[in-house]
């Protein structure tokens, strides 16, 4: 150990101010080089958003309107619509993320429960219009209907709007409803 000690001791003053320099600009680089690493995520993911702010669709992409339901639904809608007119308003094909709150003192628990609803969709929505919350969900269809939630999500979607609240009322895809059955099955009165 004596001889690293010399080695030491063989540095003159002189030589420390250099020796800082040359430390700091080996500091300075190591420095811009982690920030450089740590910004360029972030950077590349803002510029790519920033992309496509185009104003006008290229010419290979083709947009046209489509219907919002079915046309099989489109009965049931109007029905429902006559119906319930004067009791709320009627929304169709309505997330359920925008029906519920998901609320939890565990953030990677309330993740995972907004992340598990994201593709459930209802309907048709009742929603009172005072209040605007939602009474009642109508889903049209059988679980073997395309485009129905499976049963785990059917079950899930059961659950969240039992706690919510909300009423699930099924109805029969191919069935013709009359509006005194219609209302009866959203337990409306009819009027005298």
């Amino acid at each position: 150990m004596p001889a690293a000690f010399d080695s030491l001791s063989a540095l003159s003053i002189e030589s420390l101010p250099l020796l800082s320099q040359l430390l700091m600009l080996a500091l300075t680089i190591v420095t811009f080089t982690l920030v450089y690493f740590l910004v360029q995520p972030w950077w590349n993911r803002r510029r790519q958003s920033q992309r496509f702010k185009e104003t006008t669709i290229p010419d290979a992409v083709i947009v046209s309107g489509r219907p919002l339901i079915q046309a099989s639904e489109v009965a049931v809608f109007n029905l429902l619509h006559l119906v319930s007119r004067d009791c709320f308003l009627v929304f169709a094909k309505i997330p359920l993320r925008t029906l519920v709150q998901v609320s939890a003192d565990d953030e990677d628990a309330r993740r995972e429960m907004v992340k598990a609803i994201r593709t459930l969709t209802a309907d048709f929505v009742l929603v009172h219009p005072g209040t605007m919350l939602p009474s009642k969900i109508i889903m049209v269809g059988s679980k073997d209907h395309e485009g129905a939630p499976s049963n785990s999500q059917h079950t899930l979607m059961k659950v969240l709007c039992q706690e919510a609240e909300i009423d699930i009322i099924q109805l029969e895809t191919h069935k013709n409803y009359s509006a005194r059955e219609f209302t009866e099955l959203l337990g409306l009165k009819e009027d005298e």
